[in-house]
């Protein structure tokens, strides 16, 4: 009963999370506050430094005071930061925007990779991916309700009250946090290895099944930001007119929400075999994405696409878990996925970089290229799995 309770909570929280009033106008917020675009992008490149810079101690300090402990801390720098942009909306300071973006990044590094260490130090591999994607789709649930609520509290006071609400939720989230049991202590797993320094913590990274495992979930991470930036340019371009886009938002997000489902029903002996059939549709709805124009088949792919990413991304991170536990570093498994999610951020930065180089030829390619790159990383780490399955 207690587990039930402390992931309740967990989903709770999520759903409060998800509720982001603002997000439809998060530009808007900024720039009828007089920041310019190149400061806006600035402030991007703050928050992300700030994330480069702090991910790894901060990690190692999650694996010291506790994933819950860590999780109410970093819910309290989101409410700080939530309160920081409204402040700063209010007065039109440059300096408060800066000063967010940088509680925003703390908040980031704090929350890489807690929750799902918190989840796994609850549940174990054969339970992780059905808990994960619940959670999940709380979030997703929060996400859907926030742009239903939209447009009613816009009409209601303008974006300040956006701002507030989405203060109001995030508070809520803190309580959420507080209320969660710990984490049960992982001491059968402990081994003298980890009283190492850093170079103990990173020498997993030497391993090849977990640079594989790491460059694929970067692959699912670039696949994502396709979609979140660059799907309504494909849209547009096929004829669809911008006021279908939400609604098109509404039913991915909701389809999405199926992973849990699936997960539940496959075997924990059958996932991984699910997860390399489920890349293979993956990338290819990239590549069909990537290279067709019929307005049908594009919302088809658009809907259906998101749920074929996160299936087999649930499922990865069970792996990436797991295979701490193996190599005896679960006392460390905050700062190891601290350190993973850099890895996949840095991978992130130079497909980014290289997409620039082919703007000329449209998003198009670069849709197809990242369906590429996910079939062959998702082959490889499946083939490399393959004496398991039989």
């Amino acid at each position: 009963m207690k587990k039930k309770r402390n992931i309740d909570r967990l989903e709770m929280l999520a759903f409060f999370n998800g509720l982001v009033f603002y997000a439809p106008v998060a530009l808007l917020v900024r720039t009828h506050a007089g920041v310019t675009m190149a400061q806006f992008f600035v402030m991007q490149a703050v928050l992300s430094l700030t994330v480069f810079l702090f991910e790894i101690p901060t990690g190692m300090l999650t694996d010291r005071i506790g994933y819950k402990n860590t999780m109410v801390l970093a819910q309290g720098i989101v409410v700080l930061a939530r309160g920081l942009m409204a402040l700063a909306y209010l007065t039109g300071s440059l300096g408060l925007f800066v000063v967010e973006a940088v509680a925003e990044g703390f908040a980031a590094c704090f929350l890489s990779g807690t929750q799902d260490a918190y989840i796994y130090s609850v549940y174990q591999e054969a339970q992780y991916p059905v808990k994960v994607a619940r959670v999940s789709n709380f979030g997703t649930a929060g996400f859907i309700v926030s742009t239903l609520l939209y447009a009613v509290l816009y009409r209601l006071g303008g974006i300040l009250v956006l701002l507030v609400a989405t203060v109001v939720s995030c508070g809520a989230g803190v309580f959420c946090a507080a209320g969660m049991m710990p984490e049960p202590q992982m001491a059968g797993h402990v081994t003298p290895i980890q009283e190492g320094d850093t170079r103990t913590m990173l020498h997993i990274f030497r391993n090849v099944p977990m640079r594989r495992m790491v460059f694929l979930a970067a692959c699912f991470s670039v696949a994502f930001l396709l979609i979140n930036f660059f799907y309504v340019e494909k849209l547009l371009a096929c004829g669809i007119q911008e006021a279908w886009m939400s609604p098109i938002i509404l039913v991915y997000s909701a389809i999405q929400m199926l992973a849990e489902r699936l997960l539940d029903r496959i075997g924990n002996a059958s996932r991984q075999r699910a997860m390399f059939w489920a890349i293979l549709v993956a990338g290819g709805l990239m590549i069909a994405f990537a290279i067709s124009f019929a307005p049908v088949l594009v919302v088809l792919v658009m809907v259906v696409l998101p749920l074929a990413l996160s299936f087999p991304e649930f499922i990865l991170n069970s792996m990436e878990n797991a295979y701490i536990d193996e190599c005896g570093l679960s006392g460390q498994r905050a700062a190891i996925l601290s350190v993973a999610n850099m890895a996949g951020n840095l991978m992130e930065i130079i497909f980014l970089l290289a997409s620039a180089y082919i703007a000329a030829l449209g998003t198009a390619a670069c849709f197809l290229g990242a369906g590429v790159l996910l079939v062959i990383f998702g082959m490889g780490v499946c083939c490399a799995k393959e004496k398991e399955w039989r």
